[in-house]
């Protein structure tokens, strides 16, 4: 790679941040004339196909690499419990997307992203109190600097929960439960991940998650979108595909704390993405007051963000060492 691991491993982790932080300001123009669900559906639709076509494209082209790639199947004991785990992360996933892109219809793209930030806390601390893992200094700090960073960033609206806006605090509802849904499927994940590969899981999920929400979705809601609405639901059609594969290639060929350290500034992506369309058309992306002290609090999130998500690889040098081959 002309770039080397490095270079190459920054750009997939800037253009994983890239998508997910533009994603909310896709679905933000599609919701006039789609709704939700739909758009979940549509887009996990796509996911499913992807999920199942592209590994056996592969395959055809290469079957000896393809063969040699396929995992074990797990042991016949475990079997119910990890299909009830797919179920779990499958419902989980499934409330998570369709949560978070209702969200946008009543919050900015930005409040959105800062907001989603709350999913790790909740993944940390379901980790600690459900799957016995440690807790270190350093992600209490982050959760501590997160919480204060959301408190900062809403400063100006955390009356608006108790003085009657219900348009901002449902979507606050909505916000939450999408963080809280995540980290359920997170822990799902994280037990599935022990005898399962992430392909594997994602073969279930996707369809099943496409099945589930078939029956409340409204195919024909496509058809009212325009030229540009057609875009956005393009783009938010592969934003999984292009931001989830981007963020799988940058972990296997670089740093997991590079990674995530430039992943966790999602939000900020958000709040300039957000800021150069409004200057562009303030009509369809209206911006919100956005004062020094909600900026620092943005910026205290990314920092905590930071601390959950690289805390424990910074003590990875603590742990007993291990045999050459194992390290990455």
């Amino acid at each position: 790679m002309m770039l080397g691991n490095n270079g190459a491993g920054l750009l997939l982790a800037l253009l994983t941040a890239l998508f997910w932080g533009a994603l909310p300001l896709a679905v933000k123009h599609l919701l006039p004339v789609m709704d939700a669900v739909t758009l979940v559906w549509l887009r996990f639709c796509v996911a499913a196909v992807w999920i199942w076509c592209a590994p056996a494209v592969r395959a055809s082209r290469d079957p000896q690499r393809a063969a040699a790639a396929v995992p074990a199947a797990p042991a016949a004991p475990s079997r119910r419990r990890t299909w009830l785990l797919l179920a779990v992360a499958s419902a989980s996933l499934g409330a998570n997307f369709v949560f978070f892109n209702s969200s946008v219809a009543y919050l900015s793209a930005s409040a959105c992203q800062i907001l989603a930030q709350a999913g790790p806390v909740l993944l940390l601390l379901g980790g600690v109190f459900i799957l016995r893992e440690a807790f270190l200094p350093v992600q209490a700090v982050g959760v501590g600097l997160l919480l204060t960073g959301l408190l900062l960033f809403f400063n100006t609206r955390l009356g608006l929960l108790w003085g009657g806006d219900s348009d901002f605090s449902f979507g606050m509802l909505l916000g939450g439960s999408a963080a809280l849904v995540w980290a359920t499927y997170g822990l799902a994940q994280k037990v599935l991940l022990r005898h399962l590969t992430p392909t594997r899981i994602l073969r279930v999920i996707y369809p099943c998650c496409a099945l589930g929400l078939a029956p409340l979705a409204t195919p024909a809601d496509i058809l009212r979108v325009d030229a540009v609405q057609l875009v956005c639901l393009i783009f938010a059609c592969i934003n999984t595909l292009v931001a989830y594969g981007s963020f799988t290639k940058a972990m296997s060929i670089w740093h997991a704390a590079k990674v995530s350290a430039v992943v966790a500034t999602t939000p900020l992506f958000s709040l300039v993405l957000e800021s150069l369309l409004h200057s562009l058309w303030p009509s369809a992306y209206p911006l919100d007051s956005v004062g020094l002290l909600s900026l620092l609090g943005a910026c205290v999130v990314v920092l905590g963000a930071l601390g959950i998500a690289v805390g424990p690889m910074l003590h990875l040098p603590h742990l007993p060492h291990l045999p050459r081959r194992h390290r990455r």
